[in-house]
């Protein structure tokens, strides 16, 4: 493992969120003391929405602070009834408005989009099965996400598909391995 610094701003839509990605970086070896969380104000409205608005002002300071030391950025954010891309897509289209380039292919910025929602993979990762297409329950209190996050973090360390994956959790860990991952060299 590196043992160089790196700052990674996680921008989420709530704690259950903030809580799987930060026990997922903890268990593949990341200081957490590093990572700046920017979480949707409760009550504020669509969490998807805030997440997607504020990606494009946290891509700029990325890009800024990206020239002077090792950064990244992750986003999360629901896909609820909506596909993986057409996120993604609404992504790149608040970057646009904002005359913001989209991630770059060599940029440390990931895009997870859990669907149905986060619940879906925690359901998962601890059953073995899930569906992408039904809403399961929120948690009691988040980090009852832990056995859950220990399963995905043992199998993303590993360089096998897993073919039974649903689609939303296979690409989050795409998205990780191309584009987090290669900052730990």
């Amino acid at each position: 493992m590196s043992s160089r610094r790196v700052r990674i701003v996680l921008l989420c839509e709530d704690s259950q969120h903030e809580s799987f990605v930060r026990r997922f970086l903890t268990g593949m070896g990341w200081n957490t003391r590093e990572l700046r969380i920017e979480k949707s104000p409760s009550a504020a409205g669509s969490g998807e929405q805030w997440v997607r608005e504020k990606f494009s002002e946290e891509l700029k300071i990325y890009r800024q602070r990206q020239a002077r030391a090792a950064s990244a950025l992750i986003a999360i954010t629901d896909a609820d009834s909506h596909s993986i891309e057409e996120r993604k897509n609404d992504f790149a289209m608040a970057c646009s408005e904002k005359q913001i380039p989209f991630r770059q292919d060599n940029e440390a910025v990931a895009i997870a989009v859990p669907k149905m929602n986060i619940e879906t993979w925690i359901k998962y990762l601890d059953s073995g099965s899930a569906t992408e297409v039904e809403k399961y329950s929120k948690l009691q209190r988040e980090r009852e996400c832990k056995h859950a996050v220990e399963k995905l973090v043992a199998f993303c360390k590993e360089t096998t598909q897993h073919p039974d994956w649903p689609p939303s959790l296979v690409d989050a860990c795409s998205e990780y391995r191309t584009r987090i991952m290669p900052l730990k060299d």
